[in-house]
């Protein structure tokens, strides 16, 4: 049987800057299936030397079986060897590496050759500038010309089968990182051909490993759907063209045809990344730890089969008296959901008018403030994974609970009423209690509609309107509350009747004072006449002499309009008042009738 020969260089280089990355979109370059496979191979087996060596050992690979007996592998002191291994981080692949790969394989497949330095003479250093890329430290490659498939060259290569190389190790170190230096990147090239050793050609596999440091580090992984279910990558298992987005950071990656990725990062703590689009069903989330100096392996697997039906849990169906605010909804969890979509909608059917949110979380639960007080409604959750969105739950219903507001008592103005042309009418009404809004409308019309005055957002219990809106004919005017979190209460509607004159016909012209309507009703108006502008005082007086209220008005020289309220509130008893306006020299008095 021919000798099969497995080379390993490593050569030290002088530390060299890292070259930035250009863009946001950072691309690992494009790996093959079998080149990816090979690195997930090279991955779990840093993550855990000791089941790796269990692994290579005990593999029922009948071509990697026979080459074990051929070189004289002692199973168990391997076995040992690999227990003493560290764990590494994984190795991310980099585009010129994989080209330095590639070219090299190609080389030794023209010219015949297993080694490390090509056919023109190039060593591995020569190589790596040729393709662009500097190592920042130490370097390496690992070479195999003669593989049966990829599993087999993962096999010799990490085992590193043959006399000199069971004394050096020298792949495995390369691979394992057990000495004193740890690779970050890494490029393989594995190409097939016609050939073998049986025929004296390098075949039928050949393939060439190119490691690298540099102060990069990455998120690296592959993003597949495990359609055989063995918990691993395998070759066509790969989905292609899917985004992977972390949460900040400078780069996201699209993964490549193998569907492996790599982000460069910077930074510690956690980190979450969204994979999306391209071959993948659905969107999956993961968190990622990056302690900030290594690379770190976080790979999205797609679900093979769709999530189960979603089984609703509270409010329980047909549950009454549910607090509509912030009602919380409950489901439980399917296993391989990883979101859910809840709808809520005010009919059984969903249609698409009568949904009033739909949402996607990845918990099972979500709060969601119902619009109304003793009304209706229905939901429904579904899970989706990466394979698509599983079957709608059980429909279950729900009846809120609460009252809306009680009615406003209105209290003026209320039927007929004479105010002047060019006052406001005053608008009043009791505090409905557990509101903080109020909605004011009037119309000609009983059932409000066509307004002439709409206004929701009052806060206080008092409205005015300017007499010439409202015009001499009848209205109607209503108050309705609202209050959290039933929203609005009802209409309580009154007619008016008003007669809308000018203060001029009920006085004569010049200085004066007057009061119209005279008894008094909550719309009378105080008109003042005065030579002069100036600070006036008005003052209430009752029979006794007694000054019951004073305010002072800023006026211009004529004419001067304020209602009567700004002086005679609610508390001043029924009897005959006197008013009195002092404006500097200018003094008037004028009796007033309160009626209650």
């Amino acid at each position: 049987m021919n000798t099969l020969q497995l080379f390993v260089l490593t050569a030290l280089v002088v530390p060299a800057t890292m070259q930035a990355q250009p863009g946001q979109a950072y691309s690992h370059g494009d790996p093959t299936a079998e080149e990816q496979y090979m690195l997930e191979l090279i991955n779990r087996a840093r993550r855990d030397p000791v089941a790796e060596g269990a692994r290579l050992m005990d593999t029922d690979d009948a071509a990697v079986q026979m080459a074990y007996q051929y070189f004289h592998i002692d199973k168990a002191q391997t076995k040992q060897a690999f227990t003493t291994y560290p764990e590494r981080p994984p190795l991310a692949f980099h585009p010129a590496l994989i080209d330095a790969a590639r070219g090299h394989t190609a080389d030794m497949i023209a010219h015949n050759f297993q080694g490390h330095n090509s056919s023109n003479g190039d060593d591995l250093t020569k190589r790596y500038q040729n393709v662009g890329y500097q190592s920042q430290g130490m370097y390496g490659e690992n070479v195999s010309a003669y593989s049966e498939s990829v599993w087999y060259g993962h096999c010799g290569l990490n085992v590193d089968w043959g006399e000199a190389n069971q004394q050096e190790l020298g792949h495995r170190v390369n691979l394992m990182n057990f000495s004193n230096y740890v690779f970050t990147e890494i490029g393989i090239g594995i190409t097939h051909t016609n050939g073998g050793l049986q025929s004296g050609t390098v075949g039928p596999i050949v393939i060439t490993q190119d490691f690298g440091m540099r102060s990069t580090i990455y998120v690296t992984g592959v993003v597949y759907k495990d359609d055989n279910n063995n918990g691993f990558y395998d070759i066509g298992e790969g989905l292609a063209g899917v985004k992977i987005m972390p949460s900040s950071g400078t780069y996201y990656a699209v993964s490549s045809t193998s569907g492996g990725y790599a982000i460069p990062y910077t930074g510690s703590g956690s980190m979450t990344f969204t994979a999306s689009g391209g071959a993948l069903a659905g969107t999956m989330t993961m968190t990622a730890s990056l302690p900030g100096q290594e690379n770190v392996k976080l790979d999205f697997v797609a679900s093979t089969q769709l999530p189960t039906a979603v089984a609703l849990r509270l409010p329980a169906n047909n549950a009454t008296n549910v607090t509509p605010s912030s009602t919380p909804f409950t489901w439980g969890s399917t296993g391989s959901g990883s979101t859910y979509t809840i709808e809520i909608a005010t009919a059984q059917n969903f249609a698409a008018a009568t949904v009033i949110t739909s949402q996607t979380t990845s918990d099972t639960t979500f709060s969601y403030s119902l619009p109304g007080c003793q009304k209706r409604f229905f939901w429904r959750v579904r899970a989706a994974n990466s394979a698509g969105n599983g079957p709608w739950s059980t429909v279950f219903a729900l009846t809120t609970g609460g009252s809306a507001p009680g009615l406003p008592v209105l209290v003026s103005p209320v039927g007929a009423v004479t105010v002047d042309h060019d006052a406001d009418v005053h608008f009043s009404w009791n505090l409905v209690p557990a509101s903080g809004t109020y909605h004011i409308r009037i119309s000609r019309n009983a059932d409000l509609t066509s307004p002439l005055v709409d206004d929701s957002t009052i806060q206080a219990t008092t409205f005015d309107v300017a007499a010439a809106t409202i015009a001499d004919k009848p209205f109607y005017w209503g108050v309705r509350a609202h209050g959290e979190p039933c929203g609005w209460g009802q209409w309580t509607i009154k007619s008016v009747t008003p007669t809308v004159t000018s203060v001029d016909e009920e006085t004569v012209s010049g200085p004066g004072l007057v009061i119209f309507p005279n008894p008094v009703t909550a719309t009378s108006t105080l008109v003042m006449n005065v030579p002069a502008g100036g600070m006036a005082i008005l003052r209430l007086v009752d029979a006794g002499g007694s000054v019951v209220a004073t305010r002072r008005i800023a006026v211009d020289a004529g004419r001067t309009a304020v209602p009567l309220s700004m002086l005679v509130d609610a508390n001043v008893a029924q009897g005959i008042y006197g008013i009195v306006l002092s404006c500097d020299t200018y003094v008037q008095r004028v009796n007033v009738a309160i009626v209650r």
